[in-house]
């Protein structure tokens, strides 16, 4: 088993956790099929522009 890294320790101690609305959102299925189409219209957009590359 490996020593944990005190430096990585600590920045995961300082890090923010999630508000019950992130969590909520993250769970919620509807929410996730929105976002979801919404970053495939954005994927769709930028391969139609040919702006890819």
């Amino acid at each position: 088993m490996s020593v944990p890294d005190p430096v990585a320790q600590q920045s995961i101690l300082a890090s923010p956790l999630p508000t019950k609305a992130t969590l909520k959102h993250r769970r919620n299925l509807f929410y996730q099929v929105i976002r979801l189409a919404a970053i495939n219209i954005k994927m769709f957009r930028v391969i139609a522009t040919g702006r890819h590359l």
